[in-house]
This record gives C-alpha cells, sequence and structure tokens, in this order.
C-alpha cells in the first residue's frame, strides 16, 4: 500500500501540499483566537466549589459581605496626616443631596480609615489611647525602632551609631539600617492667598478625637532602626535593645591622670551609657484599606492604578507609596509575566533582559542551526514546533479557557517535545536522504512512526493523569497539555515530512552521519554496564532520600524578587504596620448560648479569645466588634437589686443598637445572624470535624493579620488558633468555632499541591509502566525500563528537597515535561535496540546501533532546548527564572539517563530480558498454524526489516 506521502490527488498534487494549505488556512484564523487569550491567577479559585475549605471560605465571605481589600500605607504617614482623609474622599467620592455617590472611582467600593474606626470606638466612651491600641498591627502601625540617646550620646551620635551597627552584626549577625527621627507630616500652605477665618467650634467637632495630641504623645528620639523581617515582640528585638542600651563610653573624669585611668581606677560614673531609651510607639505609620468594588475585583491592575493615582493627587510621592493585598501581588504578577515577554524598561542593546523569552528563543533557534548543519532543515524543525505551540495554545481560548501562572508552562512543553520528534524525523530523513532523496521522506517516517506515536500517546496520557487534581490550574495543565501532545505528533508525522517534501534540504555529507563516536560509547557502556548502572541507581537512591524534606509552597509573592517593588512594599507593612494575610475565627453562639449569656456576655468572650489570638508571636493585631465596645466588668455576686436592673437596661440597650447597626450594615463584617442552616468540616489534628450552623444562630468575626513574608508554617498557625479558641469555649456549652480565610485556604491549597503531584504521578507511572510492559511482553522488563524515566525526576526534586527547596505548583508541572523527555528517548532507544537484536547482534553491537541512530537526536534536542532553557535565568519573575533552571536541569537528566543508564541496563540484565522475550516470539511464529489458503504466517517485521536495508544501505 502506497504511503501518504506517496499518494496523488484527482490533479496529480501530492498530499503534502494539502497539508501545508491547511496549515496557512488556520493560521490567521487563531491569530484571532489568540488576541482573546485572558490570564487568571486567583489562587483562592484553584481549588474546586465543592471543596471543604473552599464551601468554608465561599460561606464565610457570603455571610460577612467581604470582599478583596488592599492594604496602602505611605512613608511618615501618622494618625495626624490629612492625606489619609483626603485620599478616601478621592476613591469614594462625596454623596450628593440624595444620597447619590458622586465623583469617586468606579474599582472602590469601600475605604476604611484608621481615623474613622478610632472616632467610631470613641463614639462608644473608649478612651482615644485605647482606641489607638487596639488598633495597633492592623491599621495602626509602631513603626521603626525609635532609639533616644543621652547628653553624652548626642556629642558623638555618629560614632554611637556605628558602634551600634558594628556591634549588632559582629554579634547578633543582623544589618541594622539607620533611619531619620520621625517627623509629623506638615502641609505647605501659599501664605499670599491667606486663609479663611476659623468658624466656631460646633458641638459636633468638640467630640472629635484630636488625632495631633495622639501623635504628640510619642516620645522625642533621635534616630530610628530597622532591619529585615523586624517584628517589636521577637527575641531578636529584644537582644537589639539590650545591646543598644549597654554601649557605653569611658571619659576622663577631671583631675584623673592618664597613669591612674591605666592603673584601672575608672569609676561607672566616669562610663556613661550612650543610649537612654529603645522603644516602639503606635502612631506611626497608618494604614488605609481598601475594598474592591465587582468592577475592581474583574481588573485588580486597573483598580490598583486607580488607588495609585487618587494618592498622587492628594500629595503623596508615588515613590513612597507602599501597597499590598492580594488584588497588588496579582496585578503584579500578570504584569511581570507580560514583561517576560516584553520589557520597555531595557534598552534594546540589553535584548537578554528586555524580552527573556525571545532571548531564549533565538538562542534555540542559533544552537538548532549548529546541530542540524542546515539552514533549511533547522528552519523547518523550528517553524514545525513553533507553529505546533500556536495551535495548541489557540485551543485555551477557543474552548473557553484562560492562562495561569501553571498553563504559562505549556507552551515551552510542547515546544521541547515537538522539537525532539522533529531532530528524530530530520536525522532519520538525512540517513535515508544520504542513501535515495527521491524516497526519503516516507523511509524517515516509516522509521519515526512507532517510537514517536508511542512516545506522544504515552506522554499525553501521563499528563491527561494530571486531569485527576483537585486544583484547576492543574487539571486545564493536564487536558490542554494532552491535547498538544497529539497536535505535536501530527504535526511530526505530517507536518514536518510535507514540508520537507516539497521544500527538501541538501542530501547531506557523509561527514554528517558519521556515528561511530557513538557506536564507540555504546560499546564502552557496554564493557562497564554494572558499574555504570550500579552508579546510576546509587545517585538515583541517595538523591530520591531527600524527599523526606520535601515541602510544597503555595504563596504568589514568592515569585517575586527580593529587589522587586512589590516585594519591598510587602516588607515595608510587615515590618512597620501588620501582616498581610488576614485569617478569620467565626465564634458561633447557637440559641441555647444566647440564652444563657446575655449580650455583653458575649462581648466579652469574644474580647477574651480575641486577646488570646493576639497573643500568637505571628499575629500582629486582631479586631472585632468587641473592640468598639467598652469592657464590661461582670456584677459582683453580691448585687444589688438596683444594680441588677441597671446592668440589663445597659445590656439590652447595647444590643438594640447593635441589631440596629446590624439591619444598617453597619456591623455586618463583624456580626452575623445565620439565616439558613449549614453544615460544613473543617481539618484538625484529630481529623475532619462536622460544624453545624442553625439558622438564627449569632456568629462572630475575630480578624487577626499575619505575615506572608516569613517562612512560618499555616499548619502550626491553624492548629494553634483552634487551640487558643477552644481553650476558652471549652466552658461553655452551645459554643463552637471555624478558622477560615486565605490562610486555610493555602494551607489546603499546598496540601492539594502533593496530593496532586502523588496521585497524577502514581497513575502517569502505572500508565506508562504498563505500556512499558506490552511493549517489552515482560512484566520485569516493563518496570526496569521505568527506572530511567524516573531518574531526572528523583535526582533533581531529590536535590531540591535535600536542600530544603520548596516545591510551588509551577515547579510540580516541570516533573511531567521531564516524564515526556525521557519516555521519548527511551522508546526509540528500545525500538531500535530491538530491531538490532532481531537481525542477530549481540546486546552489546545492538547497543551500539541504537545510540548510533538516537543519540545524535536526543543530544541536539537536549543541547537546543536546554541551553536556551537556562537563558531565562535572568528572568525578574522567579516563577519564570526557576523554569528555565529547574528545565534545564531535568533535560540533562533525562538526557544522560536516556544515554547512559538506559544503554547500561539494555547492556545487561534487561537487555537479556528482552532477547528472552523476542525469542520467544519468533518461537511462536514458527510453530504458528498454517493458514486455509495454505500460507504459513509470518512475524509482521515489515517496517524492522525496512529499517534494517535502509541501516545495512548506511553501512556500505
Amino acid at each position: 500500500m502506497a504511503s501518504f506521502f506517496e499518494k496523488r490527488d484527482p490533479w496529480g498534487h501530492s498530499l503534502s501540499l494539502w497539508v501545508v494549505v491547511l496549515m496557512v488556512f488556520v493560521t490567521p484564523l487563531l491569530f484571532g483566537v489568540l488576541r482573546e487569550i485572558r490570564q487568571e491567577n486567583n489562587v483562592e479559585n484553584w481549588l474546586p466549589p465543592d471543596d471543604p475549605q473552599s464551601k468554608v471560605l465561599s460561606w464565610h465571605r457570603h455571610s460577612f459581605g467581604i470582599e478583596d481589600r488592599l492594604l496602602l500605607s505611605w512613608d511618615g504617614s501618622s494618625l495626624s496626616d490629612l492625606r489619609a482623609e483626603r485620599l478616601k474622599l478621592a476613591l469614594m467620592g462625596t454623596p450628593d443631596a440624595e444620597g447619590v455617590r458622586r465623583g469617586g472611582s468606579p474599582y472602590i467600593k469601600e475605604v476604611f480609615t484608621p481615623q474613622d474606626a478610632i472616632q467610631k470606638m470613641v463614639d462608644y466612651h473608649i478612651e482615644p489611647e485605647e482606641a489607638q491600641e487596639r488598633l495597633k498591627g492592623v491599621l495602626v502601625g509602631t513603626g521603626m525602632l525609635k532609639v533616644q540617646l543621652t547628653d553624652a550620646g548626642r556629642k558623638r551620635q555618629e560614632q554611637t551609631i556605628q558602634e551600634l551597627v558594628s556591634k549588632a552584626k559582629q554579634e547578633l549577625g543582623v544589618e541594622l539600617t539607620v533611619k531619620p527621627a520621625f517627623k509629623e507630616w506638615v502641609e505647605i500652605v501659599d501664605e499670599t492667598q491667606g486663609r479663611e477665618p476659623a468658624d466656631a467650634v460646633t458641638e459636633d467637632e468638640a467630640d472629635q478625637v484630636d488625632f495631633e495630641a495622639l501623635v504628640a504623645a510619642i516620645p522625642t528620639h533621635d534616630f530610628q532602626l530597622i532591619w529585615p523581617r523586624m517584628q517589636p515582640g521577637a527575641e531578636l528585638t529584644k537582644q537589639i535593645k539590650q545591646l543598644a542600651l549597654s554601649l557605653k563610653r569611658p571619659e576622663i573624669v577631671p583631675g584623673t591622670s592618664v597613669a591612674e585611668k591605666q592603673e584601672g581606677n575608672d569609676t561607672a560614673e566616669s562610663q556613661p551609657t550612650l543610649i537612654k531609651d529603645c522603644f516602639f510607639a503606635v502612631g506611626t505609620p497608618i494604614a488605609i484599606a481598601v475594598e474592591l468594588s465587582d468592577t475592581g475585583d474583574a481588573d485588580h491592575a486597573a483598580a490598583v492604578a486607580a488607588v495609585k493615582t487618587a494618592a498622587v493627587e492628594v500629595g503623596i510621592p508615588e515613590e513612597s507609596l507602599h501597597l499590598g493585598g492580594r488584588p497588588v501581588a496579582g496585578a503584579a504578577l500578570n504584569e511581570m509575566v507580560k514583561e517576560s515577554s516584553w520589557n520597555t524598561a531595557y534598552p534594546i542593546w540589553q535584548f537578554h533582559r528586555r524580552s527573556v523569552t525571545l532571548f531564549s528563543g533565538l538562542i534555540g533557534i542559533l544552537l538548532a542551526f549548529l546541530m542540524l548543519k542546515s539552514v533549511r532543515l533547522a528552519c523547518l524543525v523550528l517553524l514545525v514546533s513553533y507553529y505546533t505551540t500556536f495551535v495548541a495554545v489557540s485551543v485555551v481560548p477557543l474552548t473557553g479557557g484562560t492562562m495561569n501562572m501553571v498553563l504559562v508552562v505549556m507552551p515551552t512543553l510542547l515546544t521541547v517535545l515537538t522539537l525532539s520528534g522533529s531532530i528524530h524525523v530530520a536525522n532519520y530523513w538525512k540517513h535515508a536522504a544520504h542513501v535515495d532523496m527521491k524516497t526519503a521522506v516516507t523511509k524517515a517516517v516509516e522509521m519515526a512512526r512507532a517510537p514517536c506515536v508511542m512516545a506522544s500517546l504515552t506522554t499525553a496520557i501521563g499528563l491527561a493523569s494530571l486531569m485527576t487534581s483537585p486544583l484547576s490550574p492543574v487539571r486545564d495543565f493536564g487536558l490542554y497539555a494532552s491535547i498538544g501532545c497529539v497536535i505535536s505528533l501530527l504535526m511530526v508525522l505530517y507536518g514536518l515530512p510535507a514540508l520537507l517534501q516539497l521544500w527538501p534540504a541538501k542530501p547531506p555529507k557523509a561527514s554528517e552521519i558519521d556515528v561511530r563516536h557513538w557506536h564507540k560509547f555504546g560499546e564502552i557502556l557496554s564493557h562497564h554496564q554494572m558499574l555504570v548502572s550500579v552508579s546510576c541507581l546509587i545517585i538515583f537512591v541517595v538523591s530520591c532520600y531527600g524527599f523526606k524534606w520535601f515541602r510544597t509552597e503555595t504563596k504568589v509573592i514568592r515569585y517575586f524578587p527580593d529587589s522587586s517593588r512589590v516585594i519591598q512594599d510587602y516588607l515595608f507593612l510587615e515590618e512597620n504596620l501588620s501582616g498581610i494575610t488576614p485569617v478569620d475565627t467565626v465564634i458561633c453562639f447557637d440559641e441555647a448560648a444566647q440564652k444563657k449569656m446575655n449580650f455583653v456576655e458575649r462581648v466579652e468572650l469574644v474580647r477574651q479569645i480575641e486577646h488570646k489570638i493576639a497573643e500568637h508571636p505571628e499575629i500582629s493585631g486582631s479586631i472585632s466588634l468587641a473592640d468598639f465596645r467598652p469592657v464590661s466588668e461582670p456584677l459582683p455576686p453580691d448585687a444589688s437589686t438596683f444594680q441588677k436592673l441597671r446592668n440589663a437596661k445597659r445590656v439590652n440597650e447595647t444590643e438594640r443598637r447593635v441589631k440596629e447597626s446590624l439591619q444598617d450594615g453597619t456591623v455586618k463584617s463583624f456580626l452575623f445572624i445565620a439565616d439558613n442552616t449549614v453544615e460544613m468540616e473543617q481539618e484538625t489534628d484529630h481529623g475532619t470535624r462536622s460544624v453545624v450552623v442553625e439558622k438564627g444562630d449569632e456568629l462572630w468575626r475575630i480578624t487577626a493579620q499575619v505575615a506572608i513574608m516569613t517562612d512560618l508554617d499555616y499548619a502550626d498557625l491553624t492548629r494553634d488558633l483552634n487551640q487558643a479558641t477552644q481553650s476558652v469555649l471549652r466552658d461553655h456549652a452551645g459554643t463552637t468555632h471555624l478558622v477560615t480565610g486565605t490562610i486555610p485556604l493555602f494551607l489546603r491549597t499546598q496540601q492539594a499541591v502533593l496530593e496532586s503531584l502523588i496521585k497524577s504521578f502514581g497513575l502517569a507511572f502505572a500508565v506508562i509502566a504498563v505500556v512499558m510492559m506490552i511493549l517489552l511482553r515482560s512484566t520485569l522488563g516493563g518496570l526496569i525500563t521505568m527506572l530511567p524515566n524516573l531518574m531526572p525526576i528523583g535526582v533533581v526534586f531529590g536535590l531540591l528537597s535535600w536542600m530544603r527547596i520548596s516545591v510551588d505548583i509551577g515547579t510540580m508541572i516541570t516533573a511531567s515535561v521531564a516524564l515526556g523527555i525521557a519516555v521519548d528517548g527511551t522508546l526509540h532507544l528500545l525500538t531500535w535496540f530491538k530491531i538490532g537484536i532481531q537481525e542477530g547482534k549481540t546486546k552489546g553491537e545492538a547497543v551500539a546501533a541504537a545510540l548510533g541512530h538516537c543519540g545524535p537526536a536526543m543530544w541536539q534536542t537536549s543541547a537546543a532546548v536546554g541551553i536556551s532553557l537556562a537563558m531565562l535565568y535572568p528572568a525578574e519573575l522567579l516563577l519564570v527564572s526557576r523554569f528555565g533552571v529547574l528545565m534545564c536541569a531535568l533535560i540533562v537528566a533525562a538526557l544522560l539517563a536516556d544515554i547512559i543508564f538506559l544503554p547500561a541496563l539494555l547492556a545487561g540484565p534487561l537487555g537479556s530480558l528482552i532477547v528472552s522475550s523476542l525469542k520467544k516470539e519468533r518461537e511462536q511464529a514458527e510453530n504458528a498454524p498454517v493458514l486455509q489458503d495454505g500460507k504459513e504466517t509470518k512475524p509482521h517485521l515489515s517496517h524492522a526489516v525496512k529499517r534494517s536495508q535502509s541501516e545495512r544501505s548506511l553501512e556500505t
């Protein structure tokens, strides 16, 4: 039967022409589709809606009306800074006479300032100083460590600072940064315009908090100190304070001679202290919480830009502005992904920084030219590789999908796999073209079909196993990458041969297909197969031992370099003000508990839990509805009837005012009355805990701020919060609690990443192992063949675990790429080894012949792709940088496993199993029954015969 590339259409044209016409026709259509591609990197949407933690978070946000927020602060901000209120007006606008909002930003729903919160507390008879203290670590910070010098210290301030910085580095190993003393912001007024006369102070204004007095209460000081990961209550902070207060300077007392000093006659008075006090002061800096509208939530980048613009308009310099929160990190991540493709901040002559991805692609193109030693052949191979990626990526928007930080890896995967298959076909074509140019395309496709089909389908099945993951980005990657593998196979077996037939390259020279050095290498491996196999196994086992320290990471902020603006902003906020990430504890009172405890008692119980939570060293501050109420002392046991009646009236009045506020939505974010029955589950150290919220239950929300830039184990934090809350609630029947928010979701996502990695790889291993067993007709042989396929993953990820480097979701996906590359090389090598054995060669000769066929293609693919991916290292986005380096390491490991470990196994026990299996097949074929027409059946080796004939002609 004629090959596809030998057939003609009714008009006498080759079918290759129609393949190329189809490729050209589809191109402009797909360009239009690609323009509609969108990005989605919301970690909170990774888990499926039916996941227990997702259900809890969704219920929690719906109940308390919580929307995405970002924190905003700036250098030198304080409670007396008028720009805070002006920024609120600029973002929110002002209501007209009918209450309709005029002006402001459509991206902003609500703005919360610390001044508003303190004023609200004061309205409920809380002292301003106490109100300021309650907001500490939430919207009001303590700033840097303030240092007050003695008179002796001021006389030599520069020397004191140098000595303090030097001693801190020598004794504590910490780099101190010195900043000027805090100065209150003063608005510059144009004197030429005059001032309007002050109006008489109204009664309402008289009740306003004097924020200037609060800021003026900050003690005077001479300078401030800050250091990396500064926390006021940390042990390191106490050590730095002790070190500073211990600084002394010997002073010559009048009338004391130098000789007396040398004899040790210094007194305590002759060594005055240099530093009088070190302290943190509440009141500066401050933060503004900005809640996004639905429009802002749909476009984080535009919302962040609107906030920055408004801040600059009210007089806050952009360089002193600091933003934090999930919308900020998401917008910055999307922007840095775009900058990896084209960053206009760098001049064009720094092309390797201006476009890291394009530079990586150019290096790959250059290497392809060098490896294939033919400009035309290299152009065709690269065209097919990039066209495959183009078509596969177009499938994403075509099916309504979105790109994300995981799916962004898919183009590289498909480029690598297609390049690998194309280079194999190109090398087969060079061998065949050296014999006969007319049949070169047909022969090359015949030689490549079996291994390419097996490799692509096996890789597609392995990638499809990722669709079992509970994480939506991983499922999307498995789906689209497996579709891409099928497209890649079609392009390798039809697209590239069609182009070669229409635009053939020049026949190769004899020197270009000289593989004697690969034969020699194969002979060396065969002679030392035992040493090589054992050495590779030892490396594999030792590396895999590192998996006992395997850790996962899902913090998006960790994808940014330390020098990036978003990291610097996060550090400023967490070191000076509050943690970025909120974690919420919801306290539930059922009807029985509400009857047993009056409203004020419930307020105090919530306050008690909040204080318990705030004691955790990793929590900067917390807030609840109880903070807006004055502390109520319980009635003494011997209280009079009058006292009880007065207390009952106060309780009822308090409950009435709060319930009225609940109706108008003022306190909805802190208190909620359940409107239906909901059953939820929450993971604890003792297993899954069921929490049932009945209709009418009273739910109180406590929000705590936690740092995201630390190495805090979220599992430990969640456990500690559960224990702290339970220690208070255990004595109160009818109460229960839930810990929810972004942190428990991060923790669940981390667990899902690990589960996905184990489950998908277990499934992929099983599928590929079964394929190998069927191919080799041997169960043991199939399992042994999997060792070289697993070696790259075991070695690279094992070494990462040895080095205590956490694996993020993008890093996890690279393992699929390594598996695909390793399987591709393995199947090509196995195919040619079996052909060698069938031709009567010994195991050593078959290994040498197989390496001669496949070695050049595997080496060329690995060198071109590995080196070009290594060029991604300078990328500012660590997600891209790590991916490039890790992919390079995996490709190198896969190459070494395929050209060293696998040949050694084939020359040893694995080769013996294959020889035995082929011998049984031959015996079964020889003993086959005679068919009815009298012809004896023969083994199906037509392709092998053609390949062997081609090989003999090449050797001749």
